[in-house]
């Protein structure tokens, strides 16, 4: 069973699972790299500021709700 990214903790990793979203936000999802198997870095997560997250060589800032409907797999 997957988590959702949002639970992760600042400083683990985690890897992409699946996401459960609106098509919409999975698209934008893929087109900065965020596919299915990515190795992320959770650099920054709290409730009421975006979650900063490291994947490849890029680090993407992202809403900490929508960050609920990615699954991932901790590390």
């Amino acid at each position: 069973m997957y988590t959702s990214m949002r639970d992760v903790k600042q400083g683990q990793q985690c890897v992409i699972r699946e996401y459960r979203c609106e098509p919409r936000f999975m698209s934008r999802l893929l087109a900065q790299g965020l596919t299915p198997g990515t190795r992320v870095s959770i650099k920054q997560s709290g409730r009421g500021t975006p979650m900063l997250i490291q994947a490849r060589e890029a680090t993407l800032a992202m809403n900490y709700e929508e960050a609920g409907d990615i699954k991932v797999e901790v590390l």
